[in-house]
């Protein structure tokens, strides 16, 4: 017999599954590939389950940034506290280039991701969503920046995650590796914080 616990839980985990689906899917084939169809295919479950959890395309990809910003928050407010621990610009930087390596390897995801921000920006009942992830980021360098002496931290954790992005946008673009496109942009990310620390 199901208890009313364990049946929340399985309507959570399919709940996320379908997600995740979308997720992958936006990765791979961009937001105009969503349809209840394709994502109870890409997540193996009946169609049926799909507009049980969610009304509408608009609804699934709203939800789909509402998952990957509550996750992100999370990670971000977990990062905050390793970086508190930093003691020079050098491993800042470091730090910074390898958590995007470490996103930019799952290019699916991380497309998914940017598709995610733009879906955001036209659509305005998105933006609290996609503001509190971008809070927690600049929040998780502040945190690093204020220790290592910056004169404020705020303004700029504001302008380290703007060069992280864009360089995320540049690690895209490449055909090679995450973590070799990245290597070559980190020299960069080292003198800007350098610059605003030193």
């Amino acid at each position: 017999m199901t208890t009313v616990a364990q049946a929340k839980a399985q309507s959570q985990g399919r709940r996320e599954q379908i997600l995740e689906a979308t997720l992958r899917l936006i990765g791979r084939s961009g937001r105009g590939a969503v349809t209840h169809r394709a994502v109870a295919e890409e997540a193996g479950v009946p169609l049926g389950s799909t507009t049980y959890y969610f009304d509408s395309r608009d609804d699934l990809l709203g939800q789909a940034l509402e998952h990957v910003a509550a996750s992100e928050v999370a990670r971000y407010g977990a990062l905050a506290g390793e970086l508190a621990k930093v003691k020079t610009p050098s491993e800042l930087a470091d730090r910074l280039i390898s958590d995007l390596v470490a996103a930019a390897e799952d290019r699916v995801a991380y497309i998914a991701e940017y598709e995610l921000w733009l879906e955001a920006g036209r659509r305005p009942e998105l933006r609290q969503a996609a503001q509190s992830w971008c809070d927690a980021e600049q929040h998780a360098v502040a945190v690093a920046l204020e220790r290592l002496g910056s004169g404020d931290p705020s303004a700029d954790a504001s302008i380290v995650v703007a060069a992280i992005d864009g360089m995320g946008e540049r690690v895209l673009a490449r055909e090679d590796d995450a973590a070799k496109a990245a290597a070559e942009f980190g020299p960069e990310l080292h003198r800007l914080i350098e610059r605003l620390v030193g």
